[in-house]
């Protein structure tokens, strides 16, 4: 009977390989979608080219699975359409923004243009199906094996305030042709065997739930009603992971206290020299993975469209813009808001520590010397998510992300300062004398080459630590 289900399922898997079901079946199996040695573009308009949701994927990736070996690239273009604009027709956009990659694996969305920004007409939507349909083929054809990830548009905020008369007689209800849009997006994907991954409906809802709660808040969701805000970014990064079976854990301990402390379990790490001496309860625990750093949540501004230049104030110079910068003494409201409001620590970060069998009263943790949390035994006992604290190992992983950020504006501005107006596209496009073209087109190559480099950067970034925890019981709290 075991001989026969292995062969049942051979057969499954390979019927799934030669349909090119390979998604249905990862997503069957309730396995990660990325494999290892994966190369992932992320294809799309504006809103793909704000690369905050790119980011924080690529970011859970590294930080979640950190020998993965996986590739990102960002090939996002404002004003794109299934057609392409004005970085050039579509069939071009994709010989010179995604082949060259060799993607394994790539993301689509496109819509929010493809509209128009008028109400719903058959025509439009028609040409956006078939300009769909022959992304589709031309990919297939230039990628054999490529697996594709359709996500259907997000939404235009008609939602969180009223929009002016003379918007809304022209605009109606626009995030209708987006939900329509997005009905096409997901027959097609039916059709074509792919993954879809529906950013509209999650997004909506947040913003119904802030409004409700706090409509300032509710209207810096999607600031503009068309390009997500960073925050707003984040629930999409977490609903297209959610879409791969991006897996909660970071790493679980529970350790029995006494005066013979043992380790009860021990998920996803090490944990080794458990001791109690002096009332104090010690070990060292090396988690396999890092918990995933939440972009905006200690980040008090965030553009909504990061700055390719900045004004790099301690050296008085223009230099890259390093990212949404982290300060954990404060916390930004519509983050902490929506972070709770998705489930996001549940879903995606679920770092535990029990300590069981401590006598009652108040301990402190600390890992690595640092102050972490105060907490009651009771407490302890339930559960902590460390996830949520200010630990040495969220501190790495804020490092990991500002070094993807890095990576992902390296690659920004080597394609849209140098490549693009080299080959006569973007606004600095103009016509170069062949030396002048040779150079702009080194400068380009020399930037990917680093680009690539600063994976193993990243990995080593990410790389486990040896941590050292000690937690005694204090008085006086």
């Amino acid at each position: 009977m075991r001989f026969i289900t292995l062969i049942t399922l051979w057969i499954t898997v390979m019927v799934g390989a030669i349909l090119g079901l390979g998604t249905a079946t990862a997503a069957a199996a309730g396995a990660f979608y990325l494999r290892p040695h994966d190369r992932v573009v992320f294809y799309g308009d504006s809103i793909t080219e704000q690369r905050y949701y790119p980011v924080a994927v690529q970011t859970f990736v590294r930080t979640r699975f950190p020998k993965l070996k996986v590739r990102f690239v960002d090939s996002g273009v404002g004003g794109d359409t299934v057609d392409g604009g004005w970085a050039g027709p579509i069939d071009l956009r994709l010989k010179r923004d995604v082949l060259p990659f060799h993607p394994t694996v790539v993301t689509i969305m496109l819509g929010m243009n493809d509209g128009g920004y008028h109400p719903y007409n058959a025509q439009v939507l028609q040409r956006y199906r078939q300009g769909y349909v022959h992304i589709i083929h031309w990919l297939r054809k230039h990628l054999p094996g490529v697996r594709l990830v359709f996500i259907e548009p997000s939404p235009f905020d008609d939602y969180s305030r009223p929009l002016s008369p003379g918007k809304q007689a022209r605009l109606g209800t626009y995030n209708q042709v987006m939900i329509r849009m997005g009905r096409v997006v997901a027959q097609l994907a039916a059709r074509y065997h792919a993954l879809c991954v529906n950013f509209n409906a999650p997004l909506v809802k947040v913003i119904e739930k802030v409004r409700r709660k706090n409509p300032a808040l509710a209207a810096r969701i999607i600031p503009g009603r068309v390009h997500p805000g960073a925050t707003a970014q984040m629930v999409m990064a977490q609903t297209l992971l959610t879409a791969w079976h991006a897996p909660a854990l970071v790493s679980a301990v529970a350790i029995r206290g006494g005066a013979a402390p043992a380790v009860a379990k021990a998920v996803n790490t090490r944990v080794r020299d458990l001791r109690l001496a002096g009332g104090t309860l010690s070990w060292q625990q090396m988690d396999m993975a890092l918990p995933y750093p939440m972009m905006t949540l200690h980040a008090e501004h965030s553009p909504q469209f990061p700055p390719v230049r900045w004004w790099d104030r301690k050296k008085h110079r223009l230099g890259e813009w390093p990212g949404p910068a982290q300060k954990f003494s404060y916390i930004n409201p519509l983050a902490a808001l929506v972070l709770h409001l998705t489930r996001a620590y549940q879903t995606l970060d679920q770092q535990r520590l029990r300590v069981m069998g401590l006598p009652a009263g108040n301990y402190e943790l600390q890992i690595n010397g640092r102050i972490i949390a105060h907490c009651t035994a009771a407490k302890l006992a339930a559960g902590v998510n460390l996830a949520r604290y200010n630990t040495p190992m969220m501190t790495q992983a804020y490092h990991v992300m500002r070094l993807v950020w890095r990576q992902t504006q390296e690659r920004f501005l080597a394609w849209r300062l140098y490549q693009l107006p080299a080959r006569g596209f973007g606004y600095k496009a103009r016509r170069y004398a062949p030396a002048a073209l040779a150079r702009a087109l080194a400068v380009a190559k020399a930037m990917y080459r680093q680009c690539r480099r600063m994976d193993a950067v990243e990995y080593a970034a990410a790389e486990p630590h040896v941590d050292t925890y000690r937690l005694w019981r204090i008085t006086g709290r």
